[in-house]
């Protein structure tokens, strides 16, 4: 199981962190040394509840208590997406960018066999002032496939390029530096991919603000002349 790969990793890299299983449950934990809150004081209803969880039969003289949140017949109140705590259907692990390359040559190598790099990209965090940077691992022969992921900051977003690991992760770095702005260093030919190389700025930031490249202003100038050398006026 590809859950079973990331525990292995973590046992070697005693720094790498797992991302959340979806299965985990999240609960809040006491603050140490806060005093233990008083059992609130029992009441006819509360009675009247014991009687029925007890018996399944209401206590006669006592109103039958309301339907709780969760009871049957009710479904139970669902927190919030925005309040969710993260969880993560792909296995994979945080892993320091000072890591980085230890870690992949390990997952690269006869002990995992994850060969197969068939995407970098990256997500963008301006909230936390941080890119992650992301990868996906795969293993043809066994199936697992896992996921890392690398934080650096936003203001100077700079990491060791794997190429040198997976000859795959070359194009996938250079459309990262093309729309994010990463730079992988030691890459051996990083340059935009998908935008004309004048392009300003990096489109797939979040604060990206778009400005015509110079190339894009002087065929609109050109296409402008040629329109009115033709006689066909502004077109509306």
């Amino acid at each position: 199981m590809s859950w079973e790969l990331a525990e292995r990793l973590r046992a070697r890299f005693s720094d790498v962190q797992l991302f959340p299983r979806p299965e985990e449950e999240h609960h809040e934990e006491p603050v140490q040394g806060a005093p233990a809150q008083p059992e609130p004081p029992s009441s006819a209803a509360d009675s009247a509840t014991e009687g029925v969880a007890q018996t399944g039969q209401p206590v006669p003289g006592q109103p039958a208590p309301a339907q709780q949140p969760g009871a049957p017949g009710r479904p139970a109140p669902r927190r919030p997406a925005h309040e969710a705590a993260p969880s993560f259907l792909t296995p994979g692990v945080f892993v320091p960018k000072e890591q980085l390359l230890d870690v992949c040559r390990a997952l690269a190598g006869a002990d995992f066999g994850l060969h197969y790099l068939s995407f970098v990209s990256a997500i963008d965090r301006p909230d936390a002032g941080e890119f992650e940077i992301l990868y996906h691992v795969y293993s043809f022969a066994s199936k697992d496939d896992l996921a890392l992921k690398v934080r650096v900051p936003r203001d100077a977003p700079a990491l060791p390029s794997v190429t040198g690991i997976w000859d795959g992760a070359n194009w996938h770095e250079r459309e990262a530096y093309d729309l994010f702005g990463i730079v992988f260093e030691g890459h051996p030919n990083l340059r935009r991919i998908m935008m004309t190389d004048d392009w300003v700025g990096h489109p797939l930031r979040k604060d990206y603000v778009y400005e015509d490249p110079p190339w894009l202003v002087e065929a609109a100038r050109q296409r402008q002349k040629d329109i009115e050398g033709l006689g066909l006026g502004e077109r509306a």
